[in-house]
C-alpha cells in the first residue's frame, strides 16, 4: 500500500475505536487510546511510512510470501474473528485446507516485535525520571504504532502473501496500490506542505467527497461488531498476524486466478478479467479488514500496557 493509504488506515482505526460499540471490558482502554492518540496526530503520516522510506525492509518484513504445494495431504487454517471479510471470503476458496509452503517473508514477526517493543517503550517511560537521556518520549511511542500499522496494513495486501510476482512487468501489484491512494488523496484535505491531513471538527482527515470505495469502508466498518477477540486458536500478535496472511494468500487467487504472471498479466488483460469486475467489492473488504486489524491489535497493546501500569 501506499504513502496516504497507510495514514488513512491509521486515521480509520482510531476512529473505529471511538465509534463502535467496543466491549464493556474494552472500553476504558479504547477511550484512553483514542485521547492519547490525538495528541500526536500530526505525525501519522510520516510515522506510517517510515517503512518504505526509511526501513526498505520490503524484501522481508512487509511480505510472508505463500505457495501451494503438494508436500502434505491437506493445511490447517487457522482462525479470525468471524467478523472479518477475509475469513469468510478464504473459506469459500478453492485453496482453503489446501497445503502451501512459505517461500520468504516475515511480515508476522515484525509485527510482534514492534508490539513487543512499544510496550517496553511505555515501561521505560514510566520508570525512569523525566529527563533522564534513556527515557522514551511519547513522540516516540506514537512513531512506533504508526509504523506497526503499516506492517499490519502490508499482510491485507494479497500480493504481499502471494509468491507469484506482479511488481515488474506491468506493475500490477503497484497499479492496484496507486488505485487505493488516489480513492484516499481524492476523498480528503491533505496539507502536503506539512505531511499531514487537515482536520474536520473531531480529529480525523477532512472529507471533501468522497469516492463511493471510501464511502463504503467507513460505513461498513460503523455497522461491523467490534470483536477484541484474536479467533479461536490464536493468543498474541504473532499469531494472529500468521492468520491474516493465510487469508490473503487465498485473496490474492480470488483477485488475480490462477495462470496469470508477470508475462501475462497485463492492466488491460487484469481489467478485463472477471475478478476485476469485483475489484471495488473485494477493496472494500481488504481496507476494512485491515482498519480494523491496525484497531484490534493496537487496543491489545495499549491494554496489556495499562494492565503492567496498574500492576496487573
Amino acid at each position: 500500500m501506499k504513502k496516504y493509504t497507510h495514514a488513512w488506515l491509521a486515521f480509520m482505526a482510531i476512529k473505529r475505536l471511538q465509534y463502535a460499540d467496543i466491549p464493556e471490558a474494552n472500553r476504558d482502554d479504547a477511550q484512553s487510546l483514542v485521547k492519547w492518540f490525538h495528541d500526536y496526530r500530526d505525525f501519522v503520516i510520516e510515522g506510517s511510512w517510515y517503512p518504505d522510506e526509511v526501513f526498505k525492509d520490503m524484501a522481508t518484513s512487509h511480505i510472508i510470501k505463500y505457495k501451494p504445494s503438494q508436500e502434505i495431504r491437506e493445511q490447517r487454517f487457522k482462525k479470525l474473528p468471524k467478523t472479518m471479510n477475509l475469513y469468510a471470503l478464504g473459506q469459500k476458496s478453492g485453496l482453503y485446507g489446501k497445503p502451501f509452503i512459505i517461500e520468504a517473508g516475515n511480515c508476522a514477526d515484525r509485527c510482534e516485535s514492534i508490539a513487543h517493543s512499544i510496550i517496553d517503550c511505555f515501561k521505560i517511560l514510566r520508570t525512569e525520571e523525566r529527563g533522564n537521556p534513556i527515557a522514551t518520549t511519547g513522540n516516540h511511542i506514537a512513531m512506533r504504532f504508526f509504523i506497526l500499522s503499516h506492517y499490519i496494513a502490508d499482510c491485507h495486501m494479497p500480493l504481499h502473501c502471494d509468491s507469484r510476482s506482479f511488481s515488474s512487468g506491468s506493475n500490477i501489484h503497484g497499479f492496484i496500490e496507486s488505485q487505493w491512494d488516489n480513492q484516499v488523496k481524492k476523498s480528503y484535505s491533505i496539507d502536503t506542505a506539512n505531511n499531514r491531513f487537515h482536520y474536520d471538527p473531531q480529529g480525523y482527515p477532512l472529507h471533501l467527497k468522497p469516492t463511493p470505495l471510501i464511502e463504503a469502508v467507513e460505513d461498513e466498518l460503523m455497522k461491523r461488531e467490534y470483536q477484541h477477540s484474536w479467533g479461536t486458536g490464536n493468543s498474541n500478535t504473532w499469531d494472529y498476524m500468521s492468520a491474516i496472511s493465510e487469508y490473503s494468500y487465498l485473496m490474492a487467487y480470488r483477485l488475480i486466478p490462477e495462470g496469470y504472471n508477470d508475462e501475462n498479466l497485463t492492466k488491460e488483460v487484469f481489467k478485463a478479467t472477471e475478478a476485476y469486475q469485483h475489484f471495488d467489492e473485494y477493496s472494500q473488504y481488504i481496507l476494512s479488514d485491515a482498519i480494523d486489524s491496525i484497531a484490534r491489535v493496537w487496543l491489545h497493546v495499549w491494554a496489556r500496557y495499562r494492565n503492567w501500569a496498574k500492576g496487573k
